[in-house]
């Protein structure tokens, strides 16, 4: 009889949280609810130094070349703003009676965010971060399903990116609260 390993709760993450615009700037900003799964991926790419007579990969040749992290979300708050701000490259018009979102061919330094925050929590209760640096809405394609009798939901793709006084160092990490 094999006993099953039991998960410790400070080790089960619960996928429920809340996202952030610049958190802890005071330009910070929750971007509303989201509906379903979001989503982490580090997308990673290893290069190993290859030589005549090998039969595979050696211990201590492999280096890492790309590390590109994204989150994927499922945004339910489909606000002007939250399109704006979701989608690198569209603006806001404010007229009398509406807003006018268009679309701007020009990517701007001022469309990055600081920082993406999901905040949620595991199960003993503390909080558990994803952060993502110097953050673009760069989804390739804009899609939203207007479905009869049912409400709008969107996936919105975060990139984080790398800093320009700070090429080396990865943009994303996650904070396991102890407190």
């Amino acid at each position: 009889m094999i006993t099953p390993s039991v998960p410790n709760p400070t080790d089960v993450i619960l996928g429920d949280g809340i996202l952030y615009k610049d958190y802890g700037l005071a330009t910070q900003r929750e971007i509303g609810a989201c509906s379903g799964d979001s989503k982490l991926s580090v997308s990673r790419k290893f290069n190993h130094v290859d030589y005549n007579g090998q039969y595979g990969d050696t211990k201590g040749l492999k280096y890492l070349t790309k590390s590109q992290p994204q989150l994927t979300i499922n945004l339910l708050s489909i606000s002007p703003q939250n399109l704006s701000d979701c989608f690198a490259g569209l603006t806001l018009n404010d007229q009398a009676t509406y807003t006018e979102i268009t679309e701007s061919l020009d990517i701007t330094n001022a469309m990055y965010w600081t920082n993406l925050t999901f905040i949620g929590e595991r199960k003993d209760g503390k909080d558990v971060w994803i952060q993502l640096d110097n953050v673009l809405g760069d989804q390739e394609k804009i899609e939203l399903a207007l479905k009869t009798d049912n409400h709008l939901i969107t996936d919105v793709m975060f990139t984080a990116h790398y800093g320009t006084t700070t090429p080396t160092t990865p943009p994303w990490r996650m904070r396991y609260l102890k407190a």
